[in-house]
């Protein structure tokens, strides 16, 4: 009894923390004081990693999100350099931008907050928030580590809604050419010069998201970004052909499906691929793009060549390339090309050969291409009548798989009696 007694005497000596997880509002100021322009680093750093260790409890999310004070101190902490600073004699006494190290715990406590979904959806409206979390992530200048943990919660923001129109086709790829400004009389203008310039749109997100693609952070970062890309382009409540539209993102998942890539890497592009190939308005232009239709290709091959050494590829990786395939011989305008591909034949006999899961993605793509009439007479002369035929029988595949090769069995046969 003595020792229960004593449990909860200790017990109630425990102070109650208040919402957020301070455990009272002197502490809750002293931090956020400590968090402002002017404090020294080691004090401002003390803070913040005081106010990381509340933002790892989910309980206390929704509460610090919510603190309007404390988003503003972590703004401040967070925002990029000032390419002016120090460079006005007459300015007044101006603080000490944040250091690289008081960047990266702010952003890092951003990124715990949106873990939590009900801070997502308001975080990706944020465009003080967007603009000091894609400035991180575009500054080459910048830490790998402020850039990786910029581009993480990039991410998440762009998941919740935050980059819904990322096409930059129409943007030129150079500036056009100044012209004399009829207000400042100048070439070009500097009405604007010393303007704040804001990397907030949906078009810098997007950029910024593309830095998680560069070889110059790692290959767990690359796979993690391409598997948002991926969880993009299926979303229902976003467009994969305007995420497509945007040349960084469209020319860096190509390159990350590159033979010399890590696995990971590979399949995560391809995985990406497989997504935004099964988008109707991306379709045909996927496989009219000669760099996109001879990625898949060599993807789906049974053996890859890497300095000058030929290596089998693994059922991952062709697996992957095959259902992107099959993908985009759903499209109508894409079955005849396709089908009249002699690369593609090739590497759709080899799968065939090689058996297991291999065999049954590229009966799925020679199923799709047996939908097109003018294909039919073809296949029936290359001897596909007979593979459907086993196909439709093989007990090794999947019923609605056996199913689909007796219909282009079927197919094929009705082809043969009209001729």
């Amino acid at each position: 009894m003595q020792e229960t007694a004593v449990a909860a005497g200790e017990e109630g000596d425990v102070p109650d923390l208040l919402p957020g997880g301070w455990k009272s509002d002197e502490e809750r100021h002293a931090l956020l004081a400590k968090c402002a322009n002017g404090t020294p680093e080691e004090e401002r750093v003390e803070a913040l990693c005081c106010i990381r260790e509340k933002a790892l409890l989910p309980a206390h999310l929704t509460t610090l999100w919510e603190d309007e004070e404390l988003c503003l101190a972590l703004l401040a902490c967070a925002e990029p350099p000032d390419p002016d600073f120090g460079k006005n004699p007459f300015a007044e006494e101006e603080p000490d931008p944040p250091t690289d190290l008081v960047r990266t715990l702010a952003v890092t406590i951003f990124a715990c907050l949106a873990t939590c979904e009900e801070n997502r959806h308001p975080m990706a409206k944020d465009f003080d928030l967007r603009h000091v979390i894609a400035s991180a992530a575009l500054d080459v200048d910048r830490p790998i580590l402020l850039r990786e943990r910029a581009v993480l919660l990039l991410g998440s923001l762009a998941l919740a809604g935050g980059c819904f129109d990322p096409s930059d086709d129409g943007v030129p790829t150079e500036p056009p050419s100044p012209t004399t400004c009829e207000e400042c009389g100048c070439c070009p203008c500097v009405c604007k010069a010393g303007d704040k310039v804001w990397l907030n749109e949906d078009i810098h997100i997007c950029h910024g998201l593309a830095v998680g693609l560069g070889k110059e952070v790692s290959s767990f970062l690359r796979a993690k970004t391409l598997g948002i890309l991926c969880s993009m382009a299926t979303a229902s409540t976003l467009d994969a052909s305007r995420l497509w539209r945007n040349r960084r993102i469209r020319t860096a998942v190509i390159d990350t499906c590159d033979v010399n890539e890590t696995e990971e890497v590979r399949v995560a592009a391809l995985e990406a691929l497989w997504a935004f190939s099964a988008c109707d308005l991306l379709q045909e232009g996927l496989w009219a793009e000669a760099k996109v239709r001879n990625t898949l290709l060599k993807a789906a091959e049974g053996s890859k060549e890497v300095n000058g050494a030929l290596f089998q590829q693994s059922v991952d990786i062709r697996g992957r390339a095959l259902r992107a395939l099959a993908n985009l011989a759903t499209s109508l305008n894409n079955q005849r090309t396709m089908w009249c591909n002699q690369h593609l034949s090739l590497v759709l006999l080899e799968a065939v050969s090689a058996g297991g899961i291999v065999r049954a993605d590229a009966m799925d793509v020679l199923v799709e291409l047996s939908k097109n009439w003018t294909n039919r007479p073809g296949m029936v002369a290359a001897g596909l009548s007979n593979l459907f035929r086993a196909a439709a029988d093989d007990e090794g595949l999947q019923s609605d798989e056996r199913r689909n090769c007796q219909f282009a069995c079927e197919r094929l046969a009705a082809a043969v009696e009209c001729s």
